[in-house]
């Protein structure tokens, strides 16, 4: 009989993440079985990549943030979501917890106060990675000035979740150059199956993550299979606590095989050769055997097998039945309305000289970031050496500090993208672009 070593998960933790990659096992069966009425709603699954994504799940907390991709369902339920949840999503159904029935299965956001926070994006093929990595910088910023000071140990993370495809973005470049040029606290997890859509590994790129990112000085990668839990869970473990104590960046790249369709439209039988391959590294039958080898009864497990089946028939069924969006509700969740309308003041008082346009904005800012701590200023050239091209940013480093304006690399979508990142964790960031007939080059 095995035993457990000292790093590796305890009882608990393993029974939990059996009925729990049970439970994604029986999602994923259900939802083929029931293709007829799946296959109108897009849709991809975890399976295949369970162990690594519960591995995960199961050690966030609710201080933490996560970007998850599209086939992140077995991660949504190591975090606490229930099968219910993910259903009436796929169903877009009026309840959807993430978007009221507005986007695709495993496009999830979410702000529950007992679970880490998801911010709202669109398909993550690694556009996600900028905000998502902004957002780090934002954590970061906050921790530096004071707003938050976190108890040693708990200081949150930033999870971005990628499949190896997506690394060869430019935008994914842009954020792994951020990062370790800041040393933000995120974890890249990468997710690597050996395909894109229907494009192959040796089709579509010269290396995989791991070999990529070592050209990122900084950035600390772990490759690992990622079909044994065991090896799984200590390694993620081990990286969140050099994320949470070390405040630096680490990538998490992780060998899975793709044992489902790619999404509902695009088959696996259409033009898959190696699906018999890709089946002997299945990670559900090796976490039960490594179960039984530690002493689990397998009638136990497989008690739990026949009862995360039933379950999650039972909320298909249920979400089914569930209430479908109204008319309505197309006006629900609109962006808040701006308390300003209309324009108020004198824009010629009497007596005052004309000032240019660049001295205004110069003004407006230094305005800004004396009232608001949560306010900074970045971009190209406007750090205290310089202070903008047009000087629009002329003393504010030496005002206000380095820490609050600083110069970015040349990275236009870095720049405005990070803002979306930076506003999540509740900044107020101002960018500058040297000129709009540059902002494209990239």
């Amino acid at each position: 009989m095995r035993k457990l070593d000292k790093k590796a998960p305890d009882t608990a933790v393993l029974q939990e993440a059996w009925e729990l990659m049970c439970t994604a096992r029986a999602m994923s069966d259900l939802y083929e079985e029931r293709a007829q009425f799946t296959q109108k709603y897009v849709h991809a699954t975890s399976r295949g990549h369970e162990a690594i994504q519960l591995a995960l799940g199961l050690q966030l907390k609710p201080q933490d943030f996560l970007s998850a991709y599209y086939r992140d369902d077995s991660i949504l339920l190591g975090i606490g979501l229930q099968p219910y949840d993910l259903m009436l999503q796929l169903m877009a159904k009026r309840d959807d917890p993430f978007s009221g029935g507005r986007t695709y299965y495993c496009h999830p956001s979410l702000n529950r106060d007992d679970m880490p926070k998801i911010p709202h994006q669109s398909s993550a093929t690694g556009m996600q990675a900028i905000p998502t990595t902004g957002l780090a910088m934002g954590v970061q910023y906050r921790e530096k000035i004071g707003l938050d000071q976190p108890i040693a140990g708990e200081a949150p993370i930033v999870v971005c979740s990628l499949g190896d495809g997506s690394v060869t973005e430019g935008e994914v470049a842009e954020a792994f150059q951020m990062a370790v040029l800041k040393q933000l606290p995120i974890l890249y997890f990468i997710q690597d199956n050996e395909w894109d859509i229907s494009a192959s590994a040796k089709e579509i790129r010269a290396m995989d993550a791991n070999e990529y990112a070592k050209g990122f000085k900084g950035l600390e990668v772990r490759s690992i299979d990622g079909t044994d839990f065991f090896t799984a869970y200590e390694t993620v473990q081990e990286v969140i606590g050099i994320i949470r104590n070390e405040r630096r960046p680490v990538m998490l790249h992780a060998k899975v095989p793709l044992l489902g369709h790619h999404t509902s439209g695009v088959r696996r039988e259409w033009y898959r050769d190696d699906l018999e391959a890709h089946g002997k590294r299945d990670p559900f039958p090796k976490f039960r055997q490594q179960l039984v080898d530690l002493g689990f009864p397998e009638s136990g497990l497989d008690n739990v097998r026949s009862a995360m089946k039933s379950k999650v028939l039972i909320d298909f069924e249920r979400a089914q039945q569930a209430e479908d969006p109204r008319p309505e509700d197309l006006f629900l969740h609109d962006y808040a309305p701006t308390p300003i309308t209309e324009e108020k003041g004198e824009r010629e008082p009497k007596g005052k000289e004309k000032t240019v346009m660049v001295d205004c904005a110069l003004f407006a800012v230094q305005e800004l970031m004396t009232t608001h701590k949560e306010c900074l200023l970045y971009g190209q050239d406007v750090g205290g050496r310089l202070g903008g091209v047009f000087r629009e940013a002329a003393t504010l480093a030496e005002k206000f500090g380095d820490g609050r304006v600083f110069n970015t690399p040349i990275q236009e979508a870095f720049i405005i993208g990070s803002t979306v990142g930076m506003s999540v964790a509740g900044l107020r960031p101002i960018v500058e672009v040297n000129l709009l007939t540059i902002s494209g080059r990239d």
